[in-house]
């Protein structure tokens, strides 16, 4: 050290230029939501549009999710399948590789593609990303909206053929996806009398169509010294190519326009978006993994204002925003720091007595906080939520060591030392405390890498921020703040009557008195620590439990199964009757309306009975009165409907679900398919025995089954397979061929009467050759097909042990006794099995995980202690403390509303790995007083006078620090309030127990003659 100080210009250089290095390095740190981290799930789509949910599981999902069982690192898979389409979701363990995951994955689909049905397609393996969540959405729509379809088309073309494009133009874009946009056809529609006039049937059409519409591809021909590329033209390109095939009807040639109508029409819809009562095209932008949200930000307001003049006939509306949530969270945060700093360095000025002390401290913060930046950038970290509310409980850490420091230097100035002696004498003697300290409270972060899943890898970015400002602080507070100081007070006298003066004189005169007060009163004192023990596990059981703390939102997604086999266009009417209904609640609404066009989030794909609502309002307190008016609203007009809210999709979101059911209640036949009665009865029974718990609701969907009469088809001589193609093209229609024109390809299709499936059967006719009669013959279709009803479940959903029904609690108060009860109702039938998951369980595991990390870190904490003591009594008696700090901050976060969860439990162990730092600095000074010949009543209340001013003034500064992040509302804030709660409430009762309680366990279990030689 004496060393150091004797080169002043020299270490103010090097310092010097770490900071400078800092302040470049922080300008090129990355700004993120979240920590970039790779999200251990793959998802398996597949679909076949003529396959029923249950078909599709038994002959496609099943074996899939049975094949990749295997997989290694698999953690959870379930799947969900729904008419036409099946999605199996793979949860890997965390740390699995994925990219390895994803090539066995495809091996697995390859290997299970021998035994899936001959016309199953290759079933889809998506990675999951937290790069496929869309920035924001650009909606898109008529100013001057009089639903004029013409119009809507032409604006769609816009849309996708020069707005797109030019959005994903820009290099910050990855992809625009694009949904609303309805799709043009070629609609055939035949004229069932005429075509019995010509003797033709619908497959003479569709074999039409498909003969004019191939390409008989090219070839070269050689004529003397040339040689020329002959292409045979028959590819039809349009409307009126179709209208012009010709067709042979026996002796007589017609075309098709003579027996159909040919028209450009739309595709049958499916769904369609609207917002703000109108219909719109939404474009979900995607921005490339490895750029800022800023410069997007940036380029697409820039583009969105050229759209506005290049189209002054369509509006443009940006919803959805996440850059607003990035700046606005990362701008509070940033503002928490500075006011944390601010809070700080009033704190230094009160107890330091002087401007030039407190310039000194400010020098070294100021420092400590820059030069941080040096290891955020070497290991690559981002500036995200997570680091930067690091950063603020750092802050308050960061100045301990040097308000530590400053202050045994004026104390030994003020016992009559010279300046430089002091700086020298004063820091040599705390290298080895404070060292000691930081690695306690380093310590205390070592075991949080042990926590499960996503948690543990996002929160390394904290536990980095604090180890690497620990760091930092511990070298500036040893190595730079000596120096300073020597420089700053050179020509200043040490104030020794600065501890008699107001305040301080104040708080020395309370603690003597509380002091003596604990002398006095030791049994019942010993005994009030004694019982912390059983209070704490008493609050330990009482407390709530989740995974992460409650965030407020302003945004608010709906998303509603009406349970009514409806069509499209009633979907859009119950959609708009609703919107209209909450109308003056949010600020902001759009609505997604059956079936997306979605390339990206195939995986939460809506069926045409579904719509999903998103809604902003004007603040989180107006999204619960939100959701209960659409609650009584769907009860008053549709009691069958089912509505699930949830936040929208962040990143935030998407790591850790909190919008996952409290209890789900899996529900297994034995043995048995269970059809649709036996599954409402149970349902029925389970909601009777819980009838105030919020549960969803099943949905069934209807079906119409059409039974084949065998024997009549053998006594018409009718084959089977052309009376199902007949079905197919009358009822459903179908597509037949695909137009080729420039860069666009439209589909053709015969068109079905799907609405009218009765009039076809009772209507309908059949062609058939009659060998007796040597003639064509037209059967009755009422002959050979009879209809009836059955329902099934909307979506078959199944798990690593097969199919479950699962019916999901939410809001629940009583764990326990909710899944006792489902139990009871379930083996009263003896027709089934019942198996729980669901947040609760993952709650409960988390909490043990905690404790476990608590338990390891207080290990670790003695281990450390007991090396620098040469004891093992002594650190036992700082580590008293531990249960007290703990159980008050589990009553004060039990009386403030938050629960034990994730971040509140990580402030309770970082604040112990904290706190007990001021009671090894007391312990520290009160052995060294004793080997200097101290009776251990006089060492222990010199020490405590001496360290009284520093054990104060970091406690308080480590309050200050996170004080700002309880009244800001903020994601960020949101998120690291209970973290907050936690470290305030901990460092308030553990600066009284530092203070009091461990003299006073010192003075009861430390032997008088242990230090006599």
């Amino acid at each position: 050290m004496d060393f150091l100080v004797r080169r002043p210009v020299a270490v103010i250089m090097a310092f010097l230029a770490f900071v400078i290095i800092g302040a470049v390095m922080y300008n090129t740190l990355p700004v993120s939501l979240l920590p970039d981290i790779a999200i251990p799930q793959i998802t398996i789509q597949t679909s076949d549009a003529d396959m029923s949910s249950s078909e599709l599981e038994n002959t496609v999902v099943q074996p899939l999710r049975n094949n990749m069982l295997q997989v290694n690192g698999l953690d959870e898979i379930t799947s969900q399948v729904r008419d036409g389409i099946g999605i199996i979701n793979m949860r890997f363990k965390f740390g699995t590789n994925t990219d390895y995951a994803y090539i066995e994955v495809n091996e697995k689909i390859d290997a299970a593609m021998n035994y899936l049905p001959p016309s199953t397609k290759r079933p889809k393996a998506i990675k999951a990303s937290a790069t496929d969540i869309p920035v924001f959405y650009l909606n898109i729509s008529l100013k001057d909206d009089k639903g004029d379809q013409t119009e809507f088309l032409q604006m769609c073309q816009a849309v996708e053929n020069i707005i797109r494009r030019r959005v994903e133009q820009l290099p910050e874009v990855a992809m625009a996806d694009i949904t609303g946009i309805p799709s043009q056809c070629i609609m055939v529609t035949p004229d069932m009398d005429k075509m019995r006039v010509y003797g033709l049937e619908i497959q003479d059409i569709t074999n039409a169509l498909q003969n004019n519409n191939r390409d008989a591809g090219s070839m070269r021909v050689k004529d003397g010294i040339y040689e020329y590329t002959i292409k045979v033209a028959t590819i039809l390109a349009g409307k009126n190519d179709v209208e012009n095939i010709y067709i042979k009807s026996g002796e007589r040639i017609i075309q098709l326009k003579d027996v159909c109508r040919i028209e450009t029409s739309t595709v049958k819809e499916q769904g369609l978006s609207m917002a703000g009562g109108k219909r719109v095209v939404t474009l979900a932008v995607i921005k490339q993994s490895d750029e800022g949200l800023d410069a997007m930000r940036g380029r697409i307001n820039e583009i969105v204002e050229q759209f506005s003049e290049q189209f002054p006939n369509l509006d443009f509306q940006i919803c959805r925003n996440q850059t607003e949530l990035l700046d606005y969270t990362i701008s509070n945060l940033k503002q928490n720091l500075i006011l944390g700093f601010l809070l700080i360095i009033f704190v230094a000025i009160m107890f330091m007595g002087g401007l030039r002390s407190s310039m000194v401290i400010g020098i070294s913060m100021i420092t400590s906080v820059i030069i941080t930046f040096v290891p955020f950038y070497v290991f690559g970290k981002s500036m995200n939520i997570v680091s930067l509310s690091g950063l603020i409980l750092v802050v308050g850490m960061m100045i301990d060591n040097s308000l530590i420091v400053c202050e045994n230097i004026a104390q030994w100035q003020q016992r009559g030392r010279t300046l430089r002696t002091s700086c020298v004498g004063a820091t040599n003697e705390l290298i080895t405390p404070l060292l000691s300290s930081s690695l306690t409270t380093v310590a205390v972060f070592v075991p949080l890498v042990f926590i499960d899943g996503m948690a543990g890898a996002i929160f390394s970015d904290q536990a980095f921020a604090i180890t690497a400002g620990l760091a930092v602080s511990y070298m500036v507070g040893i190595m730079l703040l000596p120096v300073v100081y020597r420089v700053f007070m050179a020509k200043s006298v040490a104030k020794k009557g600065y501890e008699n003066r107001g305040h301080i004189q104040t708080i020395s005169a309370g603690y003597n008195r509380v002091f003596d007060f604990i002398l006095n009163h030791k049994k019942v004192v010993i005994i009030i620590v004694l019982l912390t023990l059983p209070l704490c596990w008493l609050m330990f059981t009482v407390i709530g439990k989740s995974k992460m703390p409650k965030i407020d939102y302003y945004e608010q997604v709906s998303s509603i199964e009406w349970n009514d086999d409806i069509n499209i266009d009633e979907n859009r009417r119950r959609t708009q009757l609703l919107l209209s209904a909450v109308n003056d609640i949010p600020i902001e609404s759009t609505a997604y309306i059956g079936v997306q066009d979605y390339v990206v989030d195939q995986a939460n794909q809506l069926s045409k009975t579904e719509a999903e609502l998103y809604f902003k309002t004007s603040s989180p307190d107006s999204i619960a009165p939100l959701n209960n008016a659409i609650r009584l609203w769907l009860k008053d007009n549709y009691p069958n409907a089912s509505v699930k809210f949830s936040p929208p999709v962040t990143i935030f979101e998407k790591l850790f679900e909190t919008a996952e059911a409290d209890i789900v209640a899996q529900l297994s036949e034995r043995g048995y398919e269970a059809s649709s009665d036996e599954i409402k009865d149970i349902e029925g029974k389970i909601k009777t025995a819980l009838p105030d718990q919020h549960s969803s609701t099943l949905a069934f969907v209807p079906q119409k089954l059409l039974i084949i009469d065998r024997q009549a088809l053998q006594l018409y001589n009718v084959n089977i397979q052309t009376l199902q193609n007949l079905i197919t093209e009358v009822v459903a229609g179908e597509q037949v061929t695909e137009l080729h024109s420039y860069n666009q390809y439209m589909p053709v299709y015969i068109k079905g009467d799907g609405n009218n499936v009765d009039k076809f059967i009772a209507e309908g006719f059949i062609n058939v050759f009659d060998n007796n009669s040597k003639s064509n013959t037209y059967v009755p279709i009422r002959r050979l097909v009879r209809q009836t009803t059955a329902q099934e479940l909307k979506t078959v959903t199944a798990g690593k042990n097969g199919r479950y029904v699962p019916i999901y609690f939410y809001d629940v108060d009583d764990a326990e006794t909710l899944c006792n009860t489902v139990r009871s109702v379930v083996n009263s039938t003896n027709r089934w099995d019942v198996d729980f998951s669901g947040a609760f369980f993952g709650n409960k595991a988390m909490v043990k995980q905690l404790a476990v990390i608590l338990l390891i870190s207080i290990m670790l904490m003695y281990f450390i202690m007991c090396a620098q003591f040469e004891s093992f009594l002594q650190p036992l008696i700082v580590m008293v403390e531990i249960p007290i700090d703990v159980c008050f901050a589990l009553v004060v976060l039990w009386l403030s509303g938050c629960t034990l969860n994730l971040m509140s439990g990580i402030g309770i162990i970082v604040s112990c790995g904290i706190i007990v730092n001021d009671s090894i600095l007391k312990l520290d000074t009160i052995n060294e007083l004793r080997k200097q010949g101290m009776s251990i009543a006089t060492a222990v209340h010199t020490a405590g006078q001496r360290r009284l001013r520093a054990i104060v003034m970091t406690s308080l500064t480590t309050i200050g620090a996170a004080l700002p992040i309880l009244f800001t509302s903020d994601m960020g804030s949101e998120l690291q309030q209970p973290l907050a709660v936690a470290m305030i409430s901990t460092m308030a009762v553990g600066t009284f127990v530092s203070l009091f309680v461990m003299p006073l366990i010192y003075i009861v279990l430390v032997k008088p003659k242990s230090y006599e030689k």
